[in-house]
């Protein structure tokens, strides 16, 4: 079992837990356990190479000025045409190529992704893509995407899940300020979740609120350490992503329904329904650039 913030930096997970006595197996418990260590160690942060700092800014850009500039490296990566970002050791994952027209949008329009998954119903664990766990079982998971945005697109997304109750939102700043919608006290949610003959339901991913905001303090830093450094102090490339670091929010928005919009026999997500977490990222991020 493994929390979803750190699954496209698998490496600074390992380099987290490196020392626990104990490892979740099957089930998430209690997050605060000592069996299971601490995470928050900021000397465990775990930087992987982009290549020289020329190789960082052919990939994130040589001197971008705009919010603009920004946004496009990220849809690139998620096209493809960027083969990683400090979020993101290795390129988009192939359970996400039926949202990645979806994802470059959100993108462009100000929403930085930096995990995601579409919802599945019940697909045989033998599916190419959603499969996992051996033969003979079924696999399911809840759309899920967390992004950076500005302080008024978080707005616009609190009042969006507020009108959603099967959605729940939870989102920090660089300085520790928090949203939350549709989060009632509790622990942890399980996002991937699989049914097996002769077995336990077993969840190998999880949503944990406590070690969301973790990840966020290491999320936060890698715009210092991966992209800021890049740039010369007080130049327009520098003052441009310290602006975002420091104002821009992480967000996490889990769709409880993983029924709507899940059509994984078909090759996609059913985008007709319309209360589905993408068709209302989309409708709201299309508001955004009208």
């Amino acid at each position: 079992v493994r929390p979803i913030n750190w699954a496209n930096r698998p490496k600074s997970y390992v380099m987290r837990t490196d020392d626990w006595d104990e490892f979740p197996n099957g089930r998430w418990g209690d997050a605060t356990s000592p069996a299971f260590g601490e995470l928050s160690d900021v000397s465990h942060f775990y930087s992987f190479t982009l290549g020289s700092d020329d190789d960082r800014r052919a990939m994130l850009g040589h001197n971008p000025t705009t919010d603009k500039d920004v946004f496009e490296v990220f849809a690139r990566y998620v096209e493809g045409d960027v083969p990683h970002i400090p979020w993101c050791e290795t390129p988009l994952q192939p359970e996400s190529f039926l949202i990645q027209r979806q994802l470059a949008a959100l993108n462009r329009a100000g929403f930085l992704t930096v995990n995601s998954q579409p919802p599945v119903n019940g697909a045989h664990s033998t599916h190419p893509t959603f499969g996992w766990g051996g033969a003979g079982g079924y696999v399911y998971q809840k759309a899920y995407c967390e992004f950076f945005v500005s302080p008024d697109n978080a707005n616009r997304l609190v009042s969006m899940v507020t009108d959603h109750p099967s959605m729940n939102l939870y989102a920090v700043n660089n300085a520790g300020n928090e949203l939350r919608v549709g989060v009632e006290e509790g622990g942890a949610t399980a996002l991937t979740w699989g049914v097996f003959p002769n077995r336990e339901i077993l969840q190998p991913t999880i949503f944990d609120p406590s070690t969301f905001l973790v990840w966020a303090e290491e999320a936060f830093s890698l715009w210092t350490t991966m992209w800021l450094n890049l740039y010369e102090m007080d130049s327009p490339s520098y003052d441009l992503i310290e602006t975002i670091r420091d104002t821009y929010y992480l967000v996490a928005i889990i769709d409880n329904n993983y029924i709507a919009g899940s059509s994984v026999e078909n090759g996609g997500i059913n985008n007709k329904n319309s209360n589905s977490l993408w068709q209302k990222l989309m409708e709201t991020s299309h508001a955004v650039v009208q």
